[in-house]
């Protein structure tokens, strides 16, 4: 049996105590210690190392993100809340665990399978889309790079690509944030317009287009970012003029794309 070595971080004593009890269930787990503010969080991760941290969003001293964003070493995180308003869907198209107070233990038992078997193979991606609510322009999603957790606005994402089950999305400062989600994952709860799928490999969000290059029946697009190009096939370059028609049609004003080297 592997076992984990985990760190209970809540700003409440009784809710710590909860946690420690429910996870006495699991012989995998092994509590490490507990934290009650930022700075302890951060003092004991640091310290003790663990593999995983049961993690509370709001605490003394700043949020969960604040804990995470200091640390040099990769963990694995479940998020703790009792406000399930705060950030859920960022929670989750990221494949990030997250348990909504008070915890229900099969949802605890599913969170600790995964902390266990979190590396076994790729083809335990998590794919939670289909019961997931739909996104709105203004949401964020969660970012994990490393240790590193940051929200990534929705509207500042340019384009999203497939590479298998996993998607790589460049926002419009044009860095690239890898997710474990796939294309028809993100189609399916992205806000359509702005966002439409070009093909079985690409997602753009057209409010982020400054302009295109139309080249016979192939379109190279630019974005606001300035480094960002795609060249696309044929029946990618349909769908991609008739995304363009459509939106000039329903929306010139609001967004004023110039078209570069249009011969049509």
């Amino acid at each position: 049996m592997k076992q984990i070595r985990v760190v209970i971080a809540d700003d409440e004593p009784l809710a710590r105590e909860n946690m420690r009890d429910l996870l006495a269930a699991h012989p995998e787990v092994v509590v490490v210690g507990e934290a009650g503010t930022v700075h302890e969080a951060r003092e004991i991760l640091t310290e003790m190392r663990p593999d995983a941290v049961f993690l509370d969003i709001q605490m003394p001293g700043g949020t969960g993100f604040d804990v995470l964003s200091g640390l040099k070493h990769p963990l694995q995180v479940v998020f703790v809340t009792a406000y399930d308003a705060f950030a859920i869907r960022a929670f989750q198209v990221n494949a990030v665990d997250y348990l909504l107070k008070p915890i229900d233990r099969t949802l605890l038992a599913r969170a600790v399978a995964r902390l266990t078997a979190e590396n076994a193979s790729v083809s335990e991606v998590r794919d939670d889309g289909a019961s997931s609510p739909p996104f709105n322009l203004d949401d964020d999603v969660l970012v994990r790079e490393n240790a590193k957790y940051l929200l990534l606005p929705l509207h500042a994402i340019c384009a999203i690509r497939a590479y298998g089950n996993y998607t790589e999305a460049i926002d419009i400062q044009n860095r690239t944030h890898l997710f474990r989600r796939t294309l028809s994952t993100w189609y399916n709860r992205l806000p359509t317009p702005p966002f439409v799928r070009l093909d079985r490999s690409l997602i753009i969000n057209g409010d982020n287009l400054s302009g295109w290059q139309l080249h016979g029946r192939r379109v190279k697009m630019m974005f606001q970012n300035g480094n960002l190009t795609f060249n696309l096939g044929r029946a990618a370059s349909e769908r991609f003029r008739k995304f363009i028609k459509d939106e000039r049609l329903a929306t010139k004003e609001n967004h004023p794309i110039s078209p570069h080297g249009d011969k049509t």
